[in-house]
């Protein structure tokens, strides 16, 4: 389709990308909120397990969200969405109201883990993709305004979460949630809808051709690394609040502040991006992300500076999530965008299982966080490197907007 084919803009346009932030709510939102569990899960449910394996729980689910991109990419471009995304949906409601049944590890793993986590990815995956069919110069704003879904749950999902916790108890708490987030669901699946025609792109499900173009496998193993590190502090950032002696009416608090920080860079990166770049805008903002995840363990007995710090690094992951899948839809033709961001998304599953994990291994090992800023903010920093090494081959050459 030439420029002029795509709306840009209008109600039909930004309705699509109102189903999409409803449903981005509903999956990205809800996962980033895991720091509440990781939380009450060592304090009540799995007080003698480790870090590590409780950060397993949140990892797999996180980590399983990005796989079904892959299919639900390819399911788009062959013009199979609406009926997925309905059965999809139901199932995800479905599990989340199963782990309020859940009782050993086993049972949270396989609930909240694996069956939430990969439906979550079933039914936000092409999302992204299908805003896309709308969108061309003001895509990057698009973007940001779908990320706005995932920030703002992440914000009021805590809160509501841990305000019932004492109210109610752990199994009314999963329910109410999952009422809330079949609300959002159902709403989305009312207005999202594709534009474009069926485009029966050669490659199959997996377009190994798209791995021709050096910028786009750097750009892959740059979002890999990333994840390794970078939402590891929203993940712990409570839990080493609590271990520097901060109330824990206070720390809960910080999941939610860096979530609702994170809006403003989810927001604000897509007007900058579709001004300047897309990478001209995330490359900057990663790596002041990097500085706070070093800076974090060193704040953590002291309100303010803690708080400063959130505030930093919620906006500008804020800006990662938000743009994350503006480059790969650049690397290529805009019929096989579906497959392309798909591909991408189902890569990250890496990065994205085995970051916590690790940190909590060495959070374990050290019996501090020092070491876990040091972790995070230093793969954080070399997925940067990464990123200017794909801006740079996307380009040709160093200056440019890209």
């Amino acid at each position: 389709p030439s420029i002029s084919d795509f709306p840009d803009g209008g109600l039909r346009a930004w309705s699509v990308v109102i189903g999409a932030l409803l449903m981005s709510f509903a999956t990205f939102g809800w996962t980033c909120s895991f720091g509440v569990f990781q939380t009450y899960y060592q304090i009540n449910t799995f007080r003698d397990l480790s870090a590590s394996n409780v950060a397993w729980i949140g990892s797999t689910q996180y980590g399983l969200a990005f796989v079904p991109a892959l299919f639900t990419g390819r399911l788009l471009d062959l013009g199979y969405y609406n009926g997925p995304l309905a059965i999809s949906s139901i199932i995800y409601i479905t599990a989340l109201f199963l782990v309020a049944e859940c009782k050993t590890y086993l049972q949270f793993m396989l609930c909240q883990g694996v069956a939430t986590g990969f439906f979550a990815g079933m039914i936000f995956g092409s999302c992204p993709a299908v805003v896309s069919h709308w969108f061309l110069k003001k895509r990057c704003r698009a973007y940001g305004v779908l990320a706005l879904g995932s920030g703002t749950g992440g914000t009021l999902l805590p809160i509501l979460v841990q305000q019932l916790f004492d109210k109610v108890g752990f199994k009314w708490t999963i329910r109410i949630a999952a009422f809330v987030l079949a609300l959002a669901v159902f709403v989305a699946n009312l207005l999202l809808s594709p534009r474009l025609p069926p485009s029966n792109v050669k490659g199959g499900l997996f377009n190994w051709v798209a791995f021709k173009n050096p910028a786009f496998t750097c750009c892959v193993i740059a979002y890999n690394v990333a994840l390794l590190g970078l939402y590891v502090p929203l993940i712990y950032l409570e839990l080493s609040g609590q271990a520097a002696g901060l109330s824990p009416n206070f720390t809960f608090c910080l999941i939610s502040i860096a979530n609702c920080s994170s809006l403003i860079g989810r927001l604000s990166s897509g007007v900058l991006a579709d001004r300047y770049g897309t990478l001209n805008t995330l490359i900057p903002a990663m790596v002041i992300s990097s500085l706070m995840c070093f800076a974090w363990p060193f704040v953590t007995s002291q309100v303010a500076p803690l708080v400063v710090v959130t505030i930093i690094y919620g906006c500008t992951t804020g800006t990662f999530t938000s743009l994350l899948p503006s480059t790969p839809a650049r690397l290529g033709g805009i019929s096989d965008a579906g497959r392309r961001i798909g591909m991408t998304n189902t890569a990250m599953i890496f990065g994205a299982a085995a970051g916590p994990p690790l940190a909590g291994v060495i959070q374990t090992t050290s019996g501090g966080f020092e070491d876990v800023g040091f972790y995070s903010g230093g793969v954080v920093m070399i997925a940067c490197v990464l990123l200017i090494i794909t801006r740079r081959l996307a380009l040709g050459k160093w200056t440019g907007k890209f």
